[in-house]
Parts: structure tokens; sequence; C-alpha cells
């Protein structure tokens, strides 16, 4: 096994198109369809933005200090899938797309808001079906790389009926703000398991990202992890929360192991 980090975990925030809190979502408490209010853009921004791009801005909002990180990783496993489908309809009724609509049906048409909002901070957009994975592992390393700051955002909206995708109806964003290892706080690494056959768990996908992620951080657990998915064939991606203080003693060691070091060391990572 090899291990990623650690990195302090400084804030996070859920939002969920059916569930007013990740306790709601924990217990099964359903709302009707609520949209995200998506502060953080205002006039002629918020025109032709889809429900994935809104819900990236919404927990972005909602997380204090993320809009100042030094630099940012987007996730999304469908992209803008919706925005997708009205194209293609419109180009096969109307023989023509709105060119706007167009511009933000890109992958990266969230990093592309907070670029328009003055946020010039560098940015990552991942997608697929390993993006949650992915965008985990290219964010704690960047923290590692960089030490500085770093705005990780997980979105995903409903897949529209006539792709054949998930018929998941819910639309769920969780946004995190991952920093260098410190003193105090949660701190979390990342482990990479290798071999034919990685752990059996199902990987965190859509709403259960959010809900498991938040349901940790809320517990009194000393050391809970959720299963993020596989980074390469053969490999599986795990997020490992730290017990307090954890953090300070421990480090990758050569082969991915884990060997002592000291708080400076740590400090400096």
């Amino acid at each position: 096994m090899t291990t990623v980090g650690p990195v302090q975990l400084l804030g996070a925030s859920l939002f969920s198109t059916h569930h007013a809190s990740a306790l709601d979502a924990l217990e099964g408490r359903e709302r009707a369809f609520t949209a995200p209010t998506f502060p953080l853009l205002v006039a002629r921004a918020r025109r032709f933005t889809s429900l994935v791009t809104q819900m990236h801005i919404e927990v972005i909002g909602a997380l204090p200090g993320a809009t100042e990180a030094a630099s940012a990783v987007f996730a999304t496993c469908h992209g803008e899938i919706q925005t997708a489908e009205t194209l293609i309809a419109d180009l096969r009724d109307a023989q023509l797309v709105s060119s706007a609509r167009f511009a933000l049906s890109v992958h990266n048409s969230p990093s592309g808001v907070l670029v328009a909002r003055g946020n010039t901070a560098p940015t990552t957009t991942i997608t697929g079906d390993n993006a949650v994975a992915a965008s985990w592992l290219e964010a704690v390393l960047t923290v590692l790389d960089t030490g500085r700051p770093v705005l990780l955002s997980i979105a995903d909206e409903p897949v529209p009926a006539v792709f054949h995708g998930p018929a998941n109806p819910v639309g769920v964003a969780a946004a995190f703000l991952l920093g260098p290892s410190a003193r105090e706080g949660h701190h979390v690494e990342l482990a990479i398991t290798r071999g034919a056959n990685p752990p059996d768990r199902e990987p965190a996908r859509g709403p259960a990202l959010g809900f498991d992620l938040v349901r940790v951080l809320a517990s009194a657990a000393s050391r809970r992890s959720v299963a993020l998915g596989a980074i390469e064939p053969g490999a599986a991606l795990e997020l490992q929360f730290l017990a307090a203080g954890h953090a300070r003693e421990r480090r990758a060691g050569p082969g991915g192991g884990l060997s002592p070091a000291s708080s400076a060391d740590a400090a400096d990572r």
C-alpha cells in the first residue's frame, strides 16, 4: 500500500437538490427539488449556467476561504450533461444552437466562472468515471508540491434519460479546502492499494461521497475511511481520516510506507 499525504482538511461544504442537510440524507428525509442559489454569481454571469455549474459555485461560496485558494481542482463524472442534451435537441429541431449556451457546455465551465469573478488561480478539471479518485489525488499532490491551500470541488447533476445513464434524480456537490499539514485540525491522507484484486469497496460517487465525508467530519471516530474508486488498472484509492495529532508524527516513507518525521519536517510539507 502506498500512502500520499497527510494534508489538513480546512473545511467542507455540501449541497443536495433533494436534501436540506447531510443528516437528512443519512436518515432518508427528502425534500422537493430545490435549486441552488449560487450567490457568488450576479447579473449576466448567472445566465445559461447549468445545474452542475451552479452546484459547484454553491458549495464553493459556502466554504470560507475557498475563493482565495492558491489553486483549484474541479471534478465531475458526467460534466455538462444536461446542457449537452439541450444543444443536441436544439440542433435536431432547429438546426441552430445558442452560442452562449455552447460556450458553457465544456467541462471547465465552473472554473471559468471563477475566473470571471477575478480569481486567476490555476485550475484543473477532471472528468470521467474515476473523476472523484483522480481529483482527490490531484488536489493532495498539489498541496504537497506547493505547500499552499487547494480547493477541491466535486459535483454531478442527474443524467437525462435519453442517454440511458444512471437513473439517480439527485444533484449533489461537495467542496473541500485542503492545506499543508499542521499541528492541529483534521488531517487526511490517501492510500493506494495495488494488486489484481483491489479492496471490494463501493466507490464514492454522487450523493454518497458528500454525505459520507460530512458524516465522518461530524463523527467522534478517531479514524475512518472512504473508498474513492479505481485510480488505475489494478489499483484503488481510499481517503483516510487520521486521528488528532497523527499527521505530525508520520509521513510517506520509501516505497510508500510510513516513517517517523519531526514536527518541522511535517510542517514544511
